[in-house]
């Protein structure tokens, strides 16, 4: 046995390289100002101007892809 042979202990990141960690902060961080924009947009969609009603709708719209956005292509962990 050689002094060079190491043990390394498993941490569950094998097969992860930093390419990966930095797709999961872009997609958090398009995700997060989805939501906030989708929140802004249902305000200003209930305050009364004219297509507030569409303005509404998108901010549903945009909240909604921001939850569905990090669930695509997910796994169990």
């Amino acid at each position: 046995m050689s002094t060079q042979d190491t043990h390394q202990i498993p941490t569950g990141t094998e097969g992860r390289d930093v390419a990966d960690r930095a797709g999961a902060v872009a997609r958090f961080v398009v995700a997060f100002v989805l939501f906030v924009g989708g929140l802004v947009l249902m305000g200003s969609g209930m305050s009364g101007v004219d297509g507030g009603v569409w303005l509404f709708v998108g901010g549903l719209a945009a909240s909604t892809l921001a939850f569905a956005l990090p669930m695509s292509g997910a796994t169990e962990r």
